[in-house]
């Protein structure tokens, strides 16, 4: 049985700084990760979740829809020993409108975050693995979001951009094979972060409710989204590629039909 370790492997997170980020990015150290790089533009809460995690992290200021952004962490990631293990796509924003109220710019800056910043980060790892005179195996993590499998009213520009980042994530599984590297998709479903609970975007929501509504009764916890995170980053999922891995408490097993009527004695 192969353990779940990422001992002598070495990780870079997008999007670190606070929640699903940071809870990766701590799921990588818990699991021994030798150089765990996280990067970020809110630098100030960056440094503090690198303090946090240890003398393994770095913490990068990294812009994922800018290219040139990319091209300054390369060096670093260089002087770290070049191409990283497992990369993690992680970075992302929420945009909330109707279809008849989003504005282009909201949508484009949308997809240029979600799905751009997905596509330069696998072209960085790339580039880092075919200057390595013998490249090893790597594993590259997506995530998506239970959007990106089911659509939600009010979504539009999120979920369209998830759905996008599962179809770069099954062409790179495709193309990266035979590389050795293997590519899948996370998709965390309701969960705990500053981007849902803490948002103020979603302040009339009933979570509750809406927890009482999943299969296991509870929200998630961001923990839950770094543990399958550091599954597919590790060799426990050596042959597991291509696929879309729902962190969702049951949400996207769910269907609702109709019940009968409560009666009164």
């Amino acid at each position: 049985m192969v353990e779940l370790s990422l001992s002598g492997k070495s990780v870079l997170v997008t999007g670190a700084a606070r929640g699903l980020g940071a809870a990766i990015a701590e799921a990588a150290v818990a699991h021994d990760a030798r150089v765990l790089v996280v990067a970020d533009i809110l630098t100030d809460e960056l440094e503090s979740t690198a303090e946090r995690l240890g003398p393994s992290a770095h913490a990068v200021r990294l812009d994922v829809a800018d290219p040139g952004s990319w091209c300054g962490l390369l060096p670093v990631l260089r002087a770290l020993g070049g191409r990283p293990d497992v990369l993690v796509n992680n970075a992302g924003i929420v945009t909330t409108a109707s279809i008849a109220d989003l504005d282009p710019a909201d949508f484009e800056r949308t997809l240029a975050v979600n799905v751009g910043g997905t596509l330069l980060g696998m072209q960085a790892f790339l580039r880092l693995h075919h200057e390595m005179a013998s490249p090893r195996a790597g594993s590259i993590v997506n995530v998506s979001s239970v959007r990106g499998l089911i659509g939600a009213g009010g979504a539009a520009a999120y979920s369209a951009s998830k759905f996008a980042v599962r179809g770069l994530t099954k062409s790179a599984a495709i193309e990266l094979g035979p590389l050795g590297i293997r590519v899948n998709a996370v998709c965390p479903g309701p969960v705990v972060t500053d981007m849902s609970v803490g948002n103020p975007l979603f302040a009339a929501m009933d979570w509750d409710r809406y927890a009482a509504s999943l299969p296991l009764g509870t929200l998630g916890r961001p923990v839950d989204v770094g543990e399958a995170v550091a599954w597919l980053g590790s060799d426990a999922s050596a042959f597991v590629t291509g696929i879309d891995l729902p962190v969702d408490g049951g949400l996207t097993a769910t269907s609702f039909s109709a019940q009968p009527q409560e009666t009164t004695p």
